[in-house]
């Protein structure tokens, strides 16, 4: 398992990492939300800032009209967001401070939308994002929806390698 540490930073290591979310030992992915989400990486720009993590729409995520719930769409964005910024922030602990969502159109059962996220600010505890939400419908790119947010570096940090 790839681990982040402070001194080690670049493309390789930020795809290395990325690569490992389904990963049985991840400590990161392996319980929780994102156990049932399963994220797939896509791809990373280390020098601007930028990852793309897939999801499938899955049977369980569907809301009474059948498509995608809205809440899974912003667990979805924050899923990515967070990611992002974990990559960014090493070993500390980072928080949600707002995520603001817009929704476009609809996903299906059997989608799979792509989060592309790129960071815009990147502070000493502060981490500021955009992403947008892409499916790919009959060889068209259709924008299901946008999203901004802040995520918080805390001064907490992992007891193990993350």
């Amino acid at each position: 398992m790839v681990t982040l540490k402070d001194e080690i930073s670049s493309q390789e290591n930020m795809e290395q990492w990325m690569s490992q979310l389904g990963h049985p030992e991840n400590p990161i992915s392996n319980k929780g939300v994102l156990v049932r989400l399963q994220p797939q990486f896509v791809s990373c720009d280390f020098e601007k800032r930028e990852n793309c993590i897939a999801f499938e729409a899955l049977p369980w995520e569907q809301n009474p009209g059948g498509t995608l719930h809205g809440g899974i769409i912003i667990t979805c964005f924050d899923v990515a967001f967070g990611l992002t910024c974990h990559y960014y922030a090493k070993q500390h602990q980072i928080t949600t401070v707002n995520l603001t969502t817009t929704f476009l159109k609809p996903v299906f059962l059997g989608d799979v939308v792509e989060y592309r996220v790129r960071i815009t600010h990147l502070g000493r505890t502060l981490v500021s994002m955009m992403a947008e939400g892409h499916v790919n419908r009959k060889g068209k790119d259709v924008l299901i929806g946008t999203a901004t947010a802040t995520f918080m570096k805390l001064d907490k940090t992992f007891d193990h390698p993350i």
